[in-house]
């Protein structure tokens, strides 16, 4: 199922669940992904911003253990980027919400990719995809 973040932290939540959000926004690596001849080989950066909707277990004592380490996200964008070179930044994503929807405490999550050096200005060109399990 495909939707908005807000949709899906919003459905959940009017179920009747609880829910917290997890995030790494703004972490940029240079990755060779593109379907022209000039992108091949090439790496360039690209921007990514990770967002994952947990179960809202709230921790019997104040303990990393008691709850899902954020770090996961870090790891799981780097075990992605390097993953075999796709063509398509949509691939490299849907790799991503794979990973991060992994764990069993992990109901929602968003990715965006962003190419940061494609356009003449600041603007960016990418792919947001979200799934609730």
């Amino acid at each position: 199922m495909s939707t908005s973040h807000s949709e899906a932290i919003e459905a959940l939540l009017s179920s009747g669940g609880n829910a917290s959000s997890l995030f790494l926004e703004g972490a940029i690596r240079l990755v060779d992904v593109g379907v022209y001849e000039h992108e091949q080989g090439s790496p360039q950066r690209v921007r990514f911003d990770i967002h994952v909707v947990v179960d809202d277990s709230r921790p019997s004592n104040d303990s990393i253990d008691q709850v899902l380490d954020y770090e996961y996200l870090v790891s799981s964008l780097d075990r992605v980027v390097e993953m075999d070179r796709p063509s398509l930044l949509e691939t490299m994503v849907l790799r991503l919400i794979d990973e991060v929807l992994a764990p069993t405490e992990v109901v929602a999550a968003s990715v965006s990719a962003s190419k940061l050096d494609i356009t003449d200005d600041d603007s960016r060109l990418g792919c947001t995809m979200t799934r609730v399990k």
